[in-house]
């Protein structure tokens, strides 16, 4: 004895059908939103962390190049070596930081390479005047610093602006 469905029975079913085709494309649209902005997060979390440890690799190598510069830190050559030994390590973690392949990128690794090459030229030019005060360093090293300092920041905002845009899902 079959028995025949009623059309309230097959409302019933059709409800049930369309509801579940709903949910099933509501979980999958959800699933890739969920995906998606998971991985925004973290490139947007990976790129702040990026932006914060540049500025403070260029901020202290900026600082201990100053420093070098200083003639009262020329009279304790552990002192000189120790701060060369960290600025060096803080211009190959700059550089390391940076494009190799993206103009703006390089326009920071020339100013640093510059800056390092004046201060080993006034360090060298200290050492074999071999006067306690040699003066105070040459102001093409002081603007190097003042350009680097002034083109990180520069190259930074740029950055910023990048994560924020991309974080928020539109185009410029």
């Amino acid at each position: 004895m079959r028995k025949r469905m009623e059309s309230k029975d097959l409302i019933a079913l059709a409800g049930i059908s369309v509801t579940l085709v709903v949910s099933s494309a509501n979980l999958i649209y959800s699933l890739w939103s969920n995906k998606r902005s998971f991985f925004v997060n973290t490139v947007t979390t990976s790129r702040l962390k990026w932006i914060d440890s540049l500025r403070d690799k260029v901020s202290e190598f900026i600082a201990v190049t100053a420093r070098l510069s200083d003639p009262e830190s020329q009279s304790d050559k552990k002192s000189v070596g120790t701060l060369l030994l960290q600025r060096d390590t803080l211009l190959h973690q700059i550089v390391l930081h940076l494009n190799p392949h993206d103009p703006k990128d390089q326009r920071i690794r020339t100013l640093v390479d510059h800056v390092r090459e004046l201060t080993d030229n006034w360090l060298r030019w200290a050492n074999a005047s071999r006067v306690a005060d040699s003066g105070f360093p040459p102001r093409e090293l002081t603007d190097g610093l003042t350009e680097l300092r002034d083109a990180t920041g520069e190259y930074l905002k740029k950055e910023w602006n990048r994560v924020k845009t991309e974080s928020t899902g539109t185009q410029s």
